[in-house]
C-alpha cells in the first residue's frame, strides 16, 4: 500500500467510512497478528489482541495524525495492548497458566532477561517439586512437553484414566501455589525485553 494511498484511507477512516477502515485493516491485520504471535505465543490470545487493536483505531479514528507513519501508529497500539491484555489475564488463572507453559519455550539472549527467565523457570519447577513424582512426569509429559494422553499412556505403560487424574492432581496443586500477578509481571518482563512491534 503506498503511503499516498495509506493518506487517503486515513482521511476517509478520521469521516468514520467504514471501507476504509476494512482496507486498512485487511492490509496491516497479517502484520500485527505475526508480531503479537511472536509475544503470546497462543494464535487463540492473538487473535483476541488483534481484534482489540483494531477496535481501539476504530475508535479513536478522528486523532490519527494522517501525517505521521500509520504502521508505527498501529505498533504503538499494539504493543500497548498486549501489555494491557498481560495485566488483564493475571486475574484469569486458566490463562495465566497457559501463558506461562508457552513462555518457556521462548528463548532469553539479554543477560538481564535471562536472569529473570532463569527466576520464572526456577518458580515453576519449584512448584512442580511440590507434585508426587508420578504425577509430575505426566503433567511435564502432556503439559509442558505436549504429548498426547495415548502417547504418555504408551511411554509409561498406565491408562489414559489414570494419565487424566494425574493431571487433575497436578493441576489443582499448581493452582493452590500459583502467584498469578507474579507470573503476570515474568510474563510483561518478556515483552519488555523482546520487543517486537518495530518499523
Amino acid at each position: 500500500m503506498s503511503l499516498e494511498d495509506n493518506a487517503i484511507l486515513l482521511l476517509q477512516l478520521a469521516e468514520g467510512n467504514q471501507k476504509a477502515f476494512e482496507k486498512l485493516y485487511y492490509g496491516y491485520r497479517a502484520q500485527i497478528f505475526g508480531r503479537i504471535l511472536k509475544q503470546v505465543r497462543s494464535v487463540e490470545f492473538a487473535q483476541d489482541i488483534v481484534q482489540d487493536v483494531f477496535i481501539k483505531v476504530w475508535q479513536n479514528r478522528s486523532q490519527i495524525d494522517v501525517s505521521k507513519n500509520f504502521k508505527s501508529y498501529l505498533y504503538t497500539i499494539a504493543q500497548s495492548t498486549v501489555y494491557d491484555y498481560f495485566r488483564k489475564i493475571a486475574s484469569d488463572q486458566a490463562k495465566s497458566e497457559q501463558l506461562m507453559i508457552l513462555s518457556k519455550g521462548k528463548c532469553a539472549n539479554d543477560i538481564e532477561a535471562a536472569v529473570s527467565y532463569k527466576e520464572m523457570e526456577k518458580y515453576l519447577n519449584d512448584i512442580l517439586d511440590i507434585i508426587p513424582e508420578r504425577c509430575r512426569e505426566v503433567y511435564v509429559l502432556c503439559k509442558l512437553e505436549g504429548r498426547s494422553y495415548d502417547e504418555v499412556s504408551k511411554l509409561l505403560n498406565i491408562s489414559t484414566a489414570t494419565i487424566n487424574n494425574h493431571i487433575v492432581k497436578a493441576t489443582g496443586i499448581i493452582k493452590s501455589h500459583w502467584n498469578w500477578n507474579y507470573c503476570c509481571f515474568f510474563m510483561m518482563l518478556f515483552a519488555e525485553y523482546y520487543p517486537v512491534f518495530h518499523t
